[in-house]
């Protein structure tokens, strides 16, 4: 086992263990802390999930493993964001919440948050280098919808760096919606600016830039590992900002 799966399997242990402590000091507060405890339940079902889905699929390479994985980490993310603002007392004059449109945003968010789980699981990061370029692969390959079938094993070539060619819709999909959701993300970063979530707002805004930012630099530089992870903290943090403003 190496040593990155090793501090996985520790982080991840530890984190149970610290849910299941959250949820029973919730629950046992007199008077109960009726949504921090929905909150720390929903965490722990989560946390559960994630880890029979772990026990259950080692060394799975179907990209829906890899995907539920991500996008539970980032969902726990979001729900322990949320936990430790319902733990502030309320203040006497709320800033306005932006309702609907931060759940449209959301849903838009999520959905370019899964795509992007499916372009790593699926090797399909080094499809094609820019968008005109995965639109020729991805027509040439029929606009075939099966590739974003998660339950797909994906075929791989052998290069130095595992490339599925064979998914570049997936990656040109991802690359149109960054088009869409940016935008929309930055909106709704200046409407909760205007209606007095100014950190909220401003977050979201610098979040954004720099999600675009590091979208260009990946493109440009090959798909360096760094730059990926970070890739990936800052779409969790975007979704975690979201979520505080709903």
């Amino acid at each position: 086992m190496g040593w990155p799966r090793l501090a996985h399997r520790v982080v991840a242990s530890l984190t149970l263990i610290l849910v299941i402590m959250m949820a029973m000091t919730t629950l046992a507060t007199k008077p109960v802390l009726k949504r921090a405890g929905a909150l720390s339940l929903a965490l722990l079902l989560l946390a559960l999930a994630l880890a029979l889905l772990g026990i259950a699929t080692p060394g799975a390479r179907l990209p829906a493993v890899a995907m539920g994985n991500l996008l539970g980490g980032f969902v726990m993310l979001s729900l322990c964001w949320r936990l430790a603002a319902s733990a502030r007392p309320p203040s006497a004059a709320a800033p306005g919440r932006l309702g609907a449109w931060a759940v449209a945003g959301l849903v838009l968010l999520g959905g370019q948050l899964a795509g992007g789980a499916l372009v790593s699981a699926s090797y399909a990061a080094l499809s094609c280098a820019d968008l005109a370029d995965c639109t020729r692969s991805a027509a040439a390959a029929g606009w075939d919808w099966s590739v974003l079938n998660p339950w797909r094993e994906p075929v791989v070539e052998a290069t130095a760096l595992p490339v599925n060619a064979a998914s570049a819709l997936a990656l040109w999909l991802h690359r149109v919606g960054a088009i869409v959701v940016l935008p929309v993300l930055a909106l709704l970063g200046l409407a909760a600016w205007r209606r007095g979530r100014r950190r909220g707002g401003a977050a979201l805004l610098a979040l954004a830039a720099a999600q675009g930012a590091l979208g260009l630099l990946i493109v440009a530089s090959g798909l360096p590992l760094a730059a990926v992870l970070l890739h990936n903290l800052v779409a969790a943090l975007l979704l975690a900002t979201l979520v505080r403003l709903i």
